[in-house]
């Protein structure tokens, strides 16, 4: 039995030997990675928050893209960027400790965060392959939008501004008012609170349909701009020219044409992908149907 026992014993203990042999070997890599994990402000990395990193790649974003002037001290500023982005980190690791980042509210704000950032650098990639528009695009573009270059305009206004009526019909009651006084006095007859004061408006950024239908009007003549829930009015009052022309023109009409173009390559993509994509939607969430085209539509009228 003795015999049994002193031989059953023996591969425990060569177990034993292999175990503790293990968990030895286990802690050896255990503590090699913690090593290996350790962060350190060298290289690349600026400093280290709590264990997180800083990059200069951070710190240049931080400063900006554009370049500094060659007379400033580049080591301070990017001394005090990475002392903002320190007090960021410490600020967003205290909300993580108050688990602020396993709200529900956070979450989605984070996916609206990294939906923009995504939107604006696709935008930044895509600008890239937009092609510099040549001499005759620039003169072309110019002769097409007069009031942006040559005549354009910047115009004295006596602006009002107040919140559409509950009850956007009111608004009608001002058509038969003419001038600014008599269109006051009827907002308040109607009860409407409203702001008044001197603007400017510039040719140069006022739709062009827009601004051609308040060019038409009869001097004095009020005019009203329903957008976004509020509701300006306002009386032209003086005008001076203030032309865009020449070299001055051409670098802004250059960003034009590119932004005009990089909106077409925008949209097609969100076209294209609109196409492919499988979306579902919830009951009364879906958009509403587009009537479909008459059948005869596209045939020619009979005589």
């Amino acid at each position: 039995m003795m015999y049994m026992q002193a031989t059953n014993r023996g591969p425990e203990r060569t177990m034993m030997r292999k175990t503790r042999v293990k968990l030895v070997t286990c802690c050896a890599f255990a503590m090699l990675a913690l090593a290996g994990c350790k962060r350190e402000a060298t290289g690349q990395v600026a400093a280290v928050v709590n264990g997180e990193e800083i990059t200069l790649q951070e710190i240049n974003l931080e400063i900006g893209e554009n370049e500094l002037p060659k007379n400033v001290d580049r080591k301070a500023i990017q001394q005090a960027a990475l002392q903002r982005i320190i007090d960021r980190r410490l600020v967003a690791q205290a909300a993580r400790n108050d688990g602020i980042d396993k709200d529900p509210e956070y979450l989605i704000r984070q996916r609206q965060v990294d939906d923009l950032l995504l939107i604006r650098l696709f935008g930044q990639k895509a600008g890239r392959s937009v092609r510099m528009p040549d001499a005759a695009a620039i003169d072309k573009y110019m002769a097409d939008h007069p009031a942006s270059f040559a005549d354009r305009t910047i115009y004295l206004v006596d602006r009002v501004q107040f919140q559409m009526p509950s009850n956007p019909e009111q608004l009608r009651q001002l058509q038969n008012d003419h001038t600014m006084a008599a269109a006051i006095t009827k907002l308040n007859t109607l009860g409407i609170s409203f702001k008044r004061g001197q603007s400017q408006m510039d040719s140069a950024v006022v739709p062009p349909q827009v601004m051609a239908r308040i060019k038409a009007l009869p001097p004095g003549e009020p005019f009203l701009i329903p957008e976004n829930g509020a509701v300006t009015m306002g009386s032209i009052t003086a005008s001076k020219p203030a032309p865009l022309t020449g070299a001055d023109a051409r670098p802004v009409v250059v960003q034009l044409l590119r932004n005009e173009e990089l909106g077409k390559i925008l949209e097609q993509r969100l076209k294209t992908g609109r196409a492919a994509a499988k979306i579902d939607y919830q009951s009364g969430f879906a958009p509403p149907a587009k009537p479909a085209a008459p059948a005869n539509s596209a045939a020619p009228a009979k005589p």
